[in-house]
C-alpha cells in the first residue's frame, strides 16, 4: 500500500478554532466551521475524491489535528468516495496533517546543542528571561546538598567582560554537545595552566566529574577565581546541566521526535 501525506490546511483553511465557550478541538465538526470554510472543505474533499478516482485508490484515512479530522471525516462520509472505495483496487493510507503542527519546530528538542540544554534545564535568573542561575557553591568551602542554596549569589551565562567565556559560549551555541564539552575542558585547562595550577590534561571522553575536579583547583586561589570567574560560571553551568535529571528526559524526547519524523 502507498502512503500519501496531505497538508489540507492551506492559508485559506487556517481560521482560529472556537475559543472559550465553544466546542473543543476534538469536538469540532464541519457544521461548527464558518460557511466560507465549510465550502472550502467540501471543495477540497471533492478534489481529493477526483484524484483518488484517477489513481484507483481505496484509502484509509488518518488525521493529525482538529481541522484534519474534519476533512478526513467529510471524505469518509462523501457519497462518491464511498462508491469509489467499493470498487477501487489500490490501497492507500492517507494522512491529513494540520499545518499548525509546524509550530512543533519551535518547541522541539532539536538536538545536540549544549546552549539549548543549559537554557532549558537550569532555573531562570530572577528578573531575566534569557539567562539562568548557576549554582556557585562548588567554588566555595561550603558543604551543602541543597541545590537551591541561596547563601552564595548565583552565577549566570552573560559574561561580556570575559573573552574566554564569550568564546566558550559561542562554542556552546555552534558546536555539537560532545565538541562543546571538549571546548569547555580545553578552556579550563588553559586557564589553570596560566595560573600555574597543578592540572593534568586527560584525553578521551569528557565527564561532568572530570570538569568538576578541574574546577576544584580554582577554589582555594582567590586570584585565579577573580581572573577566570566568567569562564568558571559557564563550565559550572555545563556540569550542572549534564548532571541534571532533565537532561536524560531531553534525550528521550529527542529520540521520540526523530522516530516521529521517520
Amino acid at each position: 500500500s502507498a502512503e500519501l501525506c496531505l497538508l489540507p490546511a492551506l492559508a485559506a483553511l487556517l481560521p482560529p478554532l472556537p475559543g472559550p465557550g465553544g466546542p473543543g478541538p476534538a469536538e469540532v465538526g464541519l457544521g461548527a466551521l464558518p460557511a466560507e470554510l465549510r465550502a472550502a472543505v467540501r471543495a477540497l474533499v471533492g478534489d481529493l475524491d477526483s484524484l483518488f478516482t484517477a489513481l484507483g485508490l481505496r484509502e484509509e484515512s488518518f488525521a493529525v489535528g482538529a481541522l484534519s479530522r474534519v476533512v478526513a471525516a467529510e471524505l469518509a462520509s462523501y457519497a462518491p468516495a464511498r462508491n469509489r472505495r467499493r470498487t477501487a483496487t489500490n490501497k492507500a493510507s492517507v494522512i491529513f496533517v494540520d499545518r499548525t503542527l509546524d509550530l512543533a519546530g519551535a518547541v522541539g528538542h532539536h538536538g545536540d546543542n549544549l546552549a539549548e540544554k543549559i537554557l532549558s534545564v537550569l532555573p531562570k535568573l530572577p528578573g531575566h528571561r534569557t539567562d539562568v542561575m548557576v549554582n556557585m557553591v562548588e567554588l566555595t568551602a561550603l558543604k551543602t546538598t541543597d541545590e537551591t542554596c541561596s547563601i552564595i549569589a548565583p552565577g549566570c551565562l552573560a559574561q561580556p567582560n570575559d573573552p574566554a567565556a564569550k568564546a566558550l559560549w559561542e562554542s556552546f551555541m555552534n558546536l555539537k554537545q560532545k565538541e562543546a564539552v571538549m571546548e569547555a575542558r580545553r578552556h579550563l585547562v588553559e586557564a589553570a595552566s596560566r595560573e600555574n595550577l597543578p592540572i593534568k590534561m586527560s584525553m578521551g571522553r569528557v565527564t561532568p566529574e572530570q570538569l568538576s575536579s578541574y574546577i576544584q583547583l580554582f577554589r582555594n586561589n582567590l586570584k585565579a577565581l577573580e581572573n577566570h570567574c566568567g569562564l568558571l560560571q559557564l563550565v559550572l553551568a555545563t556540569v550542572q546541566t549534564l548532571k541534571h535529571p532533565q537532561t536524560s528526559k531531553w534525550d528521550n524526547f529527542l529520540a521520540f521526535e526523530r522516530l516521529l519524523l521517520q
